[in-house]
């Protein structure tokens, strides 16, 4: 979802206690949006539901950057922070960032300035200052400081009505300063500088240093975490999470550093809940529980970690709607689009738990059944099948507005509520609107793939799963295109928008295999393959935009979805031309970071690809984006019935030699080699088959 970003002139507290920022938030927005377009330059940590936003020399501007701060959920709880030698900010000279903690270095004169940091329950950083020459040196260390409490959504200006957030009043403590915003006693933020005090004068020889702790910290019970412990603890954090995952190594160093990037930005995006862990959506935006993001990445991610996927179903069953409530657009089995904290909850601004979204629902469905299938683990498909028979009957239900056995979109809340939900993602082919409901393409892929994996439960199911795709391949396909309409509008005539959706429909295994060539060939061919992605929107279309959100932009995720498809359908070297396309896409990006989407203009050679203004990296789904492609090259299938493993590569410019190990499946962990095509397999389990 897109919204205009608004925000307030920030103030800050000092050395000098109370100044004023002279920057209004006029004169920042040609710097904002500008800074907007590289995203991908900003230093993100993120511990469970705390995350820091930072330029490259560790400060944090909301007047630069509108996402900087510290934040705890969805509620900034430090908006301004900032290192001054003798009244000016030192030089950044470099910088580097492993996702579990972050180091800057900086330089004033012969001042050396490093600052360590890392997020557990607020952020914790050490400022050392060295002197690096021949001589004494005497300087003014200074930190400066404001909290705002600003909510995310205000500042996405996603919630207008609230009033723009104003820096809290700071009360000096003996250990620092403490904020609490007027009006709210319960937005309380402490910072603690050890020694003591927001300004330091310092008299240093040569090689001598000066060290200043700082802790940013809500102003609760909570004791604060000893740094050398902490800063070791989530070190060990990613460690121990690398060791629960999948593995894989090439002889291809940029694909090395994507991959393990992928992976930690996964642990990175976590949250813990007493139902398991839970990935959220992106940095700085989308950093709650989404629906469709997490349980299209859970699929994904199967074969990588299961524990995903366990905690992502676990989550939603137990947050699954019960009732009917138009506030929140909750109905009896209803899977959530997401989870909201802070201010604009408790205001009554905007729901807990929102569930405006029309696919979550069935792909509820998708997870589970796919879990139970890679996994093979029948006592939690057990658990979850009451909220799986709920998630059904909303389909049903809820699901169908008039009864035909499609899913549709009744634009409620959002115009569009698919994962294409920006206001102007689907319109006919001359630009005008599409009457509502509409059913979409991926939408009913996924309602099938859902109906045939619960038929392992409920045999006459299988019926309607054929039902379904005998009426899909029926009414969404277009002969003159030979590709499949976008969707049905409210008097199901197709809108015939040339689209990636299909691609889904590919993923989900609704599409007649004579009509799987055809959407193969337009998927490759040059109005929807950027030579980076696929695109969302063909080039044809009127409304094209290559650097809009859904008109014409490439998402990683959603090429990763047609790759798979293509692979599940025989497509083997058509998937590998846009697997390898868009891995070569990630790792033009900072860091070798995919971000959630970027511009969809031709490839030109030694160009990189050009940053969408305004993306969030690191994105959970665009993570795992890239170890499905791994997978698709690598031709992973699951039967699970003979607790077989299928292992089919093809060739790719990307590697020679490939390595994995800790592959999940079945319950077990398999390692394997792959030179070229040859498959050598290490010791196997007990009673697992690789084919």
């Amino acid at each position: 979802m897109r919204d205009d970003d608004r925000t307030g002139p920030p103030t800050r507290v000092s050395g000098r206690m109370g100044s004023k920022d002279p920057a209004g938030i006029s004169g920042a927005i040609s710097v904002m949006l500008s800074a907007g377009q590289l995203i991908s330059k900003r230093v993100m940590l993120k511990n469970d539901t705390f995350f820091a936003v930072s330029a490259r020399d560790g400060s944090m501007r909301p007047g630069e950057f509108l996402g900087d701060g510290l934040w705890s959920g969805d509620t900034r709880i430090l908006s301004e922070l900032r290192v001054l030698v003798n009244g000016a900010e030192p030089a950044a000279v470099g910088f580097e960032n492993d996702d579990s903690a972050a180091t800057f270095v900086l330089e004033s004169g012969d001042l050396r300035i490093t600052r360590v940091r890392f997020v557990e329950s607020g952020l914790h950083e050490h400022i050392t200052v060295t002197n690096r020459g021949a001589a004494a040196v005497g300087a003014v260390l200074e930190v400066q400081a404001a909290a705002d409490f600003a909510a995310m959504l205000a500042i996405r200006g996603a919630t207008p009505q609230l009033p723009p957030a104003v820096p809290a009043p700071a009360t000096p403590t003996m250990d620092g300063v403490r904020f609490v915003r007027a009006g709210n006693a319960e937005s309380r933020t402490r910072l603690i500088t050890f020694p003591e005090g927001m300004q330091h004068q310092l008299r240093l020889g040569p090689g001598e240093e000066f060290t200043l702790r700082l802790d940013v910290v809500p102003d609760d019970d909570r004791p604060v975490v000893d740094f050398v412990a902490g800063l070791e603890q989530a070190k060990a954090a990613y460690s121990r999470w690398a060791d629960d995952c999948m593995s894989v190594r090439t002889d291809n160093p940029d694909v090395n550093a994507l991959l393990e990037q992928a992976v930690a930005d996964v642990r990175m995006l976590m949250n813990r809940y007493d139902t398991g862990i839970y990935p959220t959506g992106g940095l700085p935006w989308f950093a709650v529980p989404f629906g469709r993001d997490t349980l299209i990445t859970s699929i994904l991610l199967l074969h990588v970690n299961p524990a995903i996927a366990r905690g992502v179903l676990r989550y939603q069953a137990k947050h699954q709607g019960k009732r009917v409530d138009e506030s929140n657009d909750e109905e009896p089995g209803k899977i959530l689009h997401e989870v909201r904290t802070g201010e604009v909850v408790d205001r009554g601004l905007w729901p807990h738990i929102l569930f405006t979204t029309v696919d979550a629902t069935a792909l509820f469905l998708c997870a589970l059944t796919e879990t139970e299938h890679w996994t093979h683990d029948r006592a939690f498909a057990t658990e979850m099948m009451p909220a799986a028979a709920a998630a059904l009957q909303w389909c049903e239900r809820y699901g169908d507005v008039d009864g035909d056995g499609y899913v549709e979109d009744r634009g409620v809340r959002y115009r569009n509520a698919g994962w294409k939900d920006s206001f102007d993602s689907l319109t006919n082919v001359d630009g005008s609107e599409v009457a509502r409901p509409v059913a979409l393409c991926e939408v009913q892929a996924y309602l099938h793939r859902g109906l045939v994996g619960m038929a392992r439960h409920t045999p006459a199911l299988r019926a309607r799963a054929a039902a379904l795709k005998r009426r899909f391949n029926r009414d969404f396909w277009m002969p003159k295109e030979k590709y499949f309409a976008q969707s049905l509008d409210a008097t199901k005539n197709q809108v015939r928008a040339v689209a990636s959706n299909p691609g889904h429909c590919l993923w989900m295994r609704i599409v007649d295999r004579p009509k799987a060539e055809h959407v193969a060939r337009r998927l490759v061919s040059p109005d929807l393959f950027s030579g980076w992605g696929v695109r969302t929107l063909s080039d044809r279309a009127v409304n094209y935009d290559p650097c809009s959100y859904h008109n014409g932009s490439v998402w990683p995720f959603d090429t990763a979805l047609a790759v798979a498809g293509l692979r599940q359908y025989g497509f083997a070297a058509e998937a590998e031309r846009i697997a390898r396309a868009i891995i070569e896409a990630s790792i033009e990006f900072p860091l070798h970071r995919p971000p959630e989407l970027f511009c969809g203009e031709v490839r030109v050679p030694r160009q990189p690809p050009k940053e969408y203004w305004n993306t969030c990296a690191p994105q959970l789904w665009s993570a795992a984006a890239m170890l499905a492609c791994v997978s698709s090259i690598l031709g992973l299938e699951a039967d699970p019935r003979r607790k077989r493993l299928r292992i089919e590569p093809i060739r790719t410019a990307l590697w020679n030699r490939i390595e994995v190990n800790g592959l999940h499946f079945a319950g077990q962990r398999i390692d394997f080699a792959v030179d070229g095509t040859e498959v050598k397999v290490g010791g196997l389990p007990s009673g697992i088959k690789v084919n």
